[in-house]
């Protein structure tokens, strides 16, 4: 259903949610001929998730991989080394999920699962029941419409239990599109991803708090959004690289590889690996899959962040990553199959809330789970950043999943690195008591070591005066505040997936609009602007007015330029007066309410018409009515 081949053929939410059953994954047995020996790592015989040797030959109901006599035993060419994501700067180049992984000890050996066993008899790693904030919609045997409003047993905030109406959401495109909130239409479809429980239920039980595990019982909840037939034609119709555009994983004996040879990933390699017990990661499936990028883009608008997507698609009794955290809240949104989850308290402190993911983690340093539970296909798991976890695939279930990431460096710490260079470089300019030079004692009394063996009044004293010219000078002003967010704003201005739009939407924007040569040789436009246009913002975070520190003009950081790779292009900005500046911040201020060209608080009619054909030229206006025939 998805059209890759134009990037604004994006899908309604309506078609999002539609219940068609996701196509088959087709089964990938034995090795490949299109395979050449260097392209893969090869294993014989398989081994389980635990380690554990599989017998060749030995009658099973799941497909067994060719004996070891009829396997040639083949290392690794020269040029296929040990790989990682490559990260620029401490981020990804791909997507900001992207984790550099460390080496992982020994992992606990850990009894083989049934794979009839139910969720709850999973086996833990040390005795004891784990308590989950679990929320179950189960769908009663004898229902005889599973859409309709049911009585459902919940779990909320480890345990506790209360009852709830199911009601199934069904993200529906509004009446009029054009006049929607961007902000609140994220809102809906983050209610549509975690449905039953309400957005503002959810920020004060779980957000940055508690992980929070919905099950459905619906498999075809997330159906639309990605499948193992989507994964197969992304790797024929576009050119995907092996470590930028996907991963090959595994995680055995407790050691951690990734397996990424060079070059294209085309499907044999991929899916040769696959047929190995390696995990398949898709480090920008965005870019490629216009419903799961519909997505992204609207839900960036309500966390004014990016919002990324990583896939992971894992074989059957597989685990592809060590346990580790991450520094991203993540929404695992299972897709296919079943994937047993475990999740851990941070080890220490530091890591609540942390800024920088982790290494990877030895079993014998994990203690106790907090939740240990199994996702099905339709279910949707939310844990936050700094939390332990690892997941594992059981034995004939394979597992497609996305995790949805969302404020990577948002904290308070990323803002207060911004402000405070910009507050000391006001106070070291107005204040002559921080350009005086320090006493020349100071190497004598301050110090590692000298705070060990020094203890005298100078000491104290130089303590003191620094610690009083902090208090003194450097409190952020009101001002400094609003500039050090408009830094990070303009973070997100280039990090930011271009807004995806909507048919109803292209026709009041510049890529509706269509030009052609008169019988003279003149180019007509098919559009006019005036002072009766009436305009808006096309999303409410699609720009953001900035003053630099230069400074330079105001100038309006946008995203709509952005490539769908995640920061491939420099940032783009324009350039814009003062008194120009006044009018896009009625623009700002008015949004989601559309306003007269007219209106625009500058003295000039001309002027008027300009700055807002200048902002529609760039895709950075809509107008109340389309300006050209829907029927061309």
């Amino acid at each position: 259903m998805y059209d890759d081949s134009d990037t604004d053929g994006a899908v309604s939410w309506s078609d999002v949610s539609s219940q068609s059953s996701p196509e088959a994954a087709a089964a990938v047995k034995g090795k490949s001929k299109a395979a050449k020996a260097t392209d893969r790592k090869r294993r014989s015989p398989p081994e389980d998730a635990n380690g554990n040797k599989k017998q060749a030959g030995k009658a099973t109901n799941e497909p067994t991989a060719p004996a070891a006599s009829n396997r040639k035993q083949q290392r690794r060419s020269e040029g296929l080394e040990k790989t990682e994501p490559i990260l620029v700067n401490g981020g990804a180049l791909a997507c900001p999920l992207v984790r550099k992984s460390l080496p992982a000890g020994k992992a606990a050996s850990t009894a083989a699962k049934s794979p009839e066993a139910k969720p709850k008899s999973c086996p833990l790693p040390k005795k004891g029941k784990a308590k989950s904030p679990v929320i179950k919609l189960e769908t009663p045997e004898d229902s005889e419409d599973s859409n309709k409003e049911e009585n459902t047993s919940i779990k909320l905030q480890w345990g506790r239990s209360s009852s709830l109406k199911r009601q199934d959401i069904i993200p529906t495109q509004p009446k009029e599109v054009h006049k929607t909130n961007s902000i609140e239409e994220g809102r809906r479809i983050l209610q549509w991803i975690i449905n039953p429980v309400l957005p503002e239920n959810f920020f004060t039980d779980y957000w940055e708090k508690n992980a929070c595990l919905v099950q459905r019982k619906n498999p075809k909840y997330y159906s639309d959004l990605i499948s193992f037939k989507m994964i197969d034609d992304m790797l024929i119709r576009h050119h995907l690289q092996f470590t930028i555009n996907l991963d090959i994983t595994s995680y055995k004996d407790g050691k951690r590889e990734t397996l990424n040879p060079e070059g294209r990933a085309m499907p044999p390699a991929v899916w040769g690996f696959y047929a190995d017990g390696c995990s398949i990661r898709l480090l920008n499936p965005s870019t490629y899959l216009p419903g799961l990028r519909q997505v992204c883009s609207i839900l960036q608008e309500f966390f004014h962040c990016l919002v990324g997507a990583n896939v992971y698609l894992t074989p059957p009794n597989s685990q592809g990553f060590a346990p580790h955290y991450d520094d991203i809240e993540a929404f695992v949104v299972q897709v296919e199959g079943r994937k047993r989850w475990r999740l851990y308290e941070p080890p220490h402190k530091s890591d609540l809330l942390a800024r920088i993911s982790s290494g990877n983690y030895d079993q014998e340093q994990l203690g106790q789970p907090i939740l240990d539970e199994v996702l099905e296909a339709g279910d949707v798991l939310y844990f936050p950043r700094g939390t332990v976890h690892q997941a594992i695939t059981e034995k004939n279930q394979h597992s497609l999943h996305v995790t949805l990431s969302v404020y990577q460096q948002q904290a308070y710490a990323n803002l207060l690195e911004k402000l405070m260079p910009i507050v000391l470089k006001r106070a070291v300019s107005q204040s002559v008591a921080l350009r005086r030079g320090l006493p020349l004692h100071t190497w004598q009394v301050l110090g590692e070591s000298q705070s060990r063996s020094v203890h005298s009044q100078s000491r104290n004293q130089l303590v003191e005066n620094v610690q009083n010219l902090v208090r003194k000078h450097l409190m952020p002003s009101v001002q400094e505040i609003d500039e050090a967010v408009d830094q990070l704003a303009k973070k997100f201005q280039h990090e930011a997936l271009p807004p995806t739009l909507l048919p109803e939407e292209k026709l009041r924007t510049v890529f509706g609009s269509r030009n052609e040569v008169n019988a003279q040789g003149y180019c007509n436009c098919d559009y006019i602007i005036t002072e009766e246009t009436s305009v808006r913002l096309l999303r409410a975070n699609i720009l953001r007015l900035v003053k630099e520190e230069d400074g330079s003009n105001l100038r309006i950081y946008h995203h709509m330029d952005n490539a769908l790779e995640y920061c491939k292009y420099e940032p783009t900005f324009m350039e814009i007066l003062p008194a120009e500046g006044a009018a896009v911040e009625v623009l700002i201020a008015a949004y989601p309410s559309y306003i007269k060209v007219g209106q625009l608080p500058m003295k000039n009619a001309d002027r008027k018409v300009e700055v807002a054909l200048a902002l529609w030229e760039r895709g950075l206006l809509m107008t109340e009515k389309p300006l050209y025939d829907e029927d061309r």
